[in-house]
C-alpha cells in the first residue's frame, strides 16, 4: 500500500472520530474564589519507588483514592472537546496535610512501614492563584516476611492449617501487606468452616508480628559481641523484616470453635412468608432418605431435589458444599429466591438443622413481539429489489415439565417481506411469505443409558451439573414466483459447565433437511445467469453430530478500573462420518462434511475508552465428490456484526467479480463459501450523555477478511477457491466510522463502512484502492440517489443492536 493511501486512510479516520473527546483539550475556569489560591491538579511524585511500571501505575491509583474530599480538583465537564470547570476548590493545607497522612497509612498497608509522604504546592498562571499540589511519596524498603507459624492451641484447627501451608498466602520473603493479612485469614477461615465450623469467624483470629532483633536485647559485655549486636541491626533496618504467628482469639460465645455435623434437611417446597419449618397442619410432610420435605402443594418431586442437594445428615458440614447447594437450586430457575438457613439443634450441641426456604416463581410465562426488518437486496432469501419485513412472534414457556423442573418452550413465528416498487421491476406488492415454529425442551441434569457407561462412571456422571435439550425446528417458506421451501431440524444433546466457567456443549445427534421445490422458470433463469447460486438454492440432508467449547476470562484491577475480558469459542460439526450419519437415509441428497471454526475476542477497558478485538476463522471440506458445503452451512461476511463495508453476503468469494451493476433493476450479489478469514478491531469512546439513561458513543473500526471457496465454482467469474500464493492479495480491508446509542440494556448502533482493498480487484495493485471522497461530495456520495453504483461498490452502512463483538 502506498504512502498516500496510508495517509488518506488516517485523515478518513481522523474525520470521522472529529467528534470525539480530546483528551489534552483547553480547561476554563468561571466563578473562581476572589483573592485566594484554588487546586487544579494533585501530582504523585515517586521517589525510590522500585516498582515495575504496571505496579507503579495502581499503587499511584491507590494513592490518589487516599485524597481528603475537600483536597480533590473538580473533575471537568467536556463539552465538543473543551473542558469546563466551575467553582474550582479553595487550596487548604490542612486538608493537604490530611491527604498526606492517608498516603502515608496506604503505603503502611502495602507493606512500606517507613514510608514518609510530604507535600509541597505549586503555583501556575499569571496572578500565581492556580496551585498544583505535589505529593513526594518516598517508599523506602518493604518489610518482608521472615516466618509465619501457627499457634492455634486447638488440635483439629492447629491441623488443618498445617495442612494446608502449600495454599498460603503469606509467604517468606514477601512483603507484609494488609491484603495478604486478611486473605490469609479469610482462607483459614473457609478452611475451617469446611471441616464442620460452621461459626467461626475472621474475628477469631490474628496475626501477631515480631520484629525484634534478639541481639539489641541482651548484649554481653564483650565489645566485638556488642559490635556484631550493631551490624545486625544494622542490616535489620536496611532490609526490615518481620515475624508473623497467627493467634486464636478466644471468643465470648464459646460455641464458635465447636466442630459441627447435619442432623436433619428440611426443605420449604412452596415457601410462603410467615410459614415455619415446625411441622404444622397447614403443610403436608413427606420423608426422603436423605430429606424432609413440606408444602403446601405437590409442586416438586422429591428426586428433583435429591439430586441438587449435595448436603447429607450425618455429613460433617462444609461451607462448600452449602454454596454448591445454593447454586443448583437457583440456577434450575423455577424459583424466585433460594433461602438456607441453619439451626442449632439444642438436644444435640454439636449437630444443626438446615432449612432450605423455596419460593416458587410462576410456572408459564409468555413473550410476543413484533419484529421490523429492512434488506437492501443482499439477504440470502432475497432475490431482488430493497424488502421491508415484518413479522409477529408467539413464545410460550412452561418450567416446571412434569414437575421435574423441565423447561419446554413453543414459539410460532409468521411474517410477510414487501417489496418496494419503486427500486424493482416485479409487480407483487409480497415478496415472500413465511411461518415457523420451533420447541425447545431442556432437561435440568444430563440423561444418559446407564448401561452403556462403565459402573466407575455412572455415579460421577449422575452427579455432574449440566443439561439435556431437544430442540425441534419446522419453517415453511412462499417466494411468491419463485420457489417454496421446507425445512426440518433437529438436535439432541448436553450442556454442562465445568468450576472455571467453561461451557461444553455435545449435539450426538443432529438433523437438518431443506426441501427446495416448485421452482418458476424466473427463478430458473436466474440460476443460469447466476451459476454460483446453485449452491446456496438446492435441496439438502445433514446428519451427524456437533459440539462446542466456550469460556470467559474477566480480569478487574480494583485499583485502576482497568478490565480485560477474554472469550474463545471453538465450534466442531460433521455430517455423513460417524455411525450415525452413515446410516443409509435419503443418500442421493445427504451432505458428508467436515467443519470447524474458532473465535477468539478480547477486549480492554480503561477509563475514557475502549480497545475491542476479534478473530474468526472458519474451515469446511465437503466430502464424498460435493463441491461445497450445503448453503446453510457456508461462512459469509459483511453487514452490522462482520466486515462492515460490505453488505450482508457481500463479500468474496477470493478474487470473484461483482455482479454487474445495472441501475433501476435489482442486483442479487450473495457470496458464501467453505472457508472464513476474519479480524476486527475498534476504538470505543464516549462523546457525550444525551439524557441521564442514554449516552452517546463513538468507534472507529477497521476489518479484515474475506471468504473462499475449497473448489472453484465457476472460473468465468474470476477466481474463487483457496490459493495460498494470492491469499494475501484477496483479503479485503474495510475500516469506518460509527455512532452507539448507549441505553444501558440495550445499544442501537449505526455504522458507516468504506472499502479501502476489494479483493474483486485484487489483479490491479492488489486491490488497494481508496474511495475517491472529498469534503465536497462526501454526503452526496452517500445518500444521493445518482450514487448507487458507488456505494454498491465502495460503501455500506449498517445499522445493529448492541455491539458487533
Amino acid at each position: 500500500m502506498s504512502l498516500f493511501r496510508l495517509k488518506y486512510i488516517i485523515f478518513l479516520l481522523v474525520l470521522l472520530s472529529s467528534c470525539a473527546p480530546l483528551e489534552k483539550a483547553t480547561t476554563f475556569y468561571s466563578k473562581v474564589p476572589k483573592n485566594k489560591p484554588y487546586l487544579i491538579k494533585n501530582k504523585i511524585v515517586r521517589v525510590d519507588w522500585k516498582f515495575d511500571k504496571q505496579e507503579a501505575d495502581a499503587v499511584e491509583q491507590r494513592l490518589k483514592n487516599q485524597l481528603e474530599d475537600s483536597s480533590k480538583e473538580k473533575a471537568p465537564k467536556e463539552i465538543l472537546g473543551l473542558k469546563f470547570i466551575k467553582n474550582p476548590v479553595v487550596y487548604d493545607t490542612g486538608y493537604s496535610s490530611i491527604s498526606a497522612k492517608n498516603m502515608q497509612g496506604s503505603m503502611y498497608h502495602l507493606g512500606y512501614y517507613n514510608a514518609i509522604v510530604k507535600f509541597r504546592p505549586d503555583t501556575i498562571g499569571k496572578k500565581k492563584n492556580q496551585i498544583v499540589e505535589n505529593y513526594f511519596v518516598i517508599a523506602g524498603k518493604p518489610t518482608l516476611i521472615d516466618t509465619v507459624s501457627y499457634r492455634l492451641k486447638i488440635p483439629e484447627l492447629q491441623s488443618i492449617a498445617i495442612n494446608s501451608r502449600n495454599e498460603a498466602l503469606l509467604v517468606k520473603n514477601n512483603p507484609v501487606t494488609k491484603t495478604a493479612v486478611l486473605s490469609e485469614i479469610s482462607r483459614l477461615v473457609d478452611s475451617f468452616r469446611n471441616n464442620g465450623y460452621y461459626k467461626f469467624t475472621a474475628a477469631e483470629l490474628k496475626v501477631r508480628g515480631d520484629s525484634s532483633i534478639a541481639a539489641l536485647t541482651d548484649i554481653s559485655d564483650d565489645p566485638f559481641e556488642q559490635l556484631e549486636a550493631l551490624n545486625e541491626a544494622q542490616k535489620k533496618r536496611d532490609s526490615p523484616t518481620v515475624k508473623l504467628a497467627l493467634v486464636i482469639v478466644k471468643p465470648e460465645d464459646s460455641t464458635k470453635l465447636n466442630r459441627y455435623s447435619i442432623n436433619k434437611i428440611y426443605v420449604l417446597t412452596d415457601f410462603r412468608p410467615g410459614d415455619n419449618f415446625v411441622k404444622s397442619s397447614k403443610l403436608t410432610e413427606l420423608k426422603t432418605k436423605n430429606l424432609i420435605l413440606r408444602f403446601h402443594e405437590f409442586l416438586f418431586k422429591a428426586s428433583l431435589l435429591e439430586r441438587n442437594i449435595t448436603m447429607h445428615p450425618g455429613d460433617v458440614y462444609k461451607q462448600d458444599e452449602y454454596y454448591k447447594t445454593l447454586n443448583n437450586l437457583s440456577r434450575i430457575g423455577v424459583w424466585q429466591s433460594v433461602n438456607i438457613r441453619i439451626v442449632d439443634n439444642f438436644d444435640e450441641p454439636d449437630k444443626i438443622d438446615l432449612i432450605i426456604e423455596l419460593l416458587p416463581a410462576k410456572k408459564f410465562s409468555n413473550v410476543n413481539s413484533l419484529d421490523l426488518s429492512y434488506s437492501t437486496g443482499n439477504s440470502k432469501n432475497a432475490l431482488g429489489g430493497n424488502l421491508f419485513g415484518v413479522s409477529l412472534n408467539f413464545l410460550l414457556e412452561n418450567k416446571n415439565l412434569a414437575k421435574e423442573a423441565i423447561k419446554m418452550s413453543h414459539n410460532l413465528r409468521a411474517g410477510i417481506e414487501l417489496n418496494n416498487k419503486n427500486r424493482t421491476n416485479t409487480n407483487n406488492v409480497i415478496n415472500s411469505n413465511e411461518v415457523s415454529y420451533s420447541n425447545n425442551v431442556t432437561v435440568p441434569r444430563l440423561l444418559f443409558p446407564k448401561f452403556l457407561l462403565p459402573k466407575k462412571a455412572k455415579e460421577k456422571f449422575r452427579t455432574k451439573t449440566g443439561e439435556t435439550f431437544i430442540n425441534t425446528n419446522l419453517a415453511y417458506s412462499n417466494r411468491l414466483e419463485l420457489f417454496n421451501l421446507q425445512s426440518l431440524n433437529l438436535s439432541l444433546g448436553y450442556s454442562f459447565l465445568t468450576k472455571k466457567n467453561r461451557k461444553f456443549v455435545i449435539r450426538p445427534f443432529n438433523v437438518e433437511y431443506n426441501f427446495l421445490y416448485n421452482k418458476t422458470d424466473s427463478f430458473t433463469q436466474i440460476l443460469n445467469r447466476n451459476p454460483f447460486l446453485n449452491y446456496s438454492y438446492n435441496t439438502s440432508f445433514v446428519l451427524g453430530m456437533a459440539g462446542s467449547y466456550s469460556s470467559i476470562k474477566k480480569t478487574n484491577n480494583s485499583i485502576t478500573g482497568n478490565t480485560r475480558e477474554t472469550g474463545f469459542k471453538v465450534n466442531i460439526e460433521e455430517s455423513g462420518l460417524t455411525p450415525l450419519g452413515i446410516i443409509p437415509i435419503l443418500p442421493d441428497i445427504k451432505r458428508k462434511y467436515f467443519k470447524l471454526d474458532l473465535e477468539l475476542k478480547k477486549t480492554f477497558t480503561r477509563k475514557k475508552y475502549e480497545i475491542a478485538t476479534r478473530f474468526f476463522g472458519g474451515l469446511g471440506i465437503p466430502l464424498k465428490g460435493d463441491s461445497a458445503l450445503p448453503f446453510f452451512k457456508q461462512f459469509y461476511g459483511g453487514g452490522s456484526n462482520s466486515m462492515r463495508g460490505w453488505p450482508i453476503r457481500g463479500i468474496g468469494r477470493g478474487s470473484q467479480k461483482l455482479i454487474p451493476f445495472v441501475a433501476g433493476q435489482s442486483t442479487f450479489n450473495d457470496r458464501t463459501g467453505d472457508m472464513q478469514i476474519e479480524f476486527n478491531t475498534e476504538l470505543r469512546h464516549d462523546i457525550t450523555p444525551i439524557f441521564s439513561w442514554l449516552k452517546l458513543k463513538g468507534a472507529a473500526f477497521m476489518d479484515w477478511g474475506n471468504v473462499w471457496n475449497i473448489k472453484n465454482s465457476n472460473p468465468a467469474r474470476g477466481r474463487d477457491e483457496t490459493q495460498l500464493n494470492n491469499f494475501y492479495k484477496e483479503i479485503g480491508m474495510a475500516a469506518g466510522y460509527g455512532f452507539r446509542f448507549d441505553a444501558t440494556y440495550v445499544v442501537l448502533r449505526a455504522d458507516f463502512g468504506f472499502r479501502f482493498k476489494r479483493p474483486e480487484t485484487s489483479d490491479i495493485k492488489n486491490g488497494w484502492k481508496a474511495p475517491d471522497l472529498s469534503f465536497d461530495d462526501v454526503f452526496q456520495k452517500i445518500l444521493s440517489k445518482e450514487f448507487r453504483q458507488w456505494r454498491y461498490e465502495n460503501f455500506n452502512f449498517s445499522f445493529g443492536i448492541n455491539y458487533p463483538f
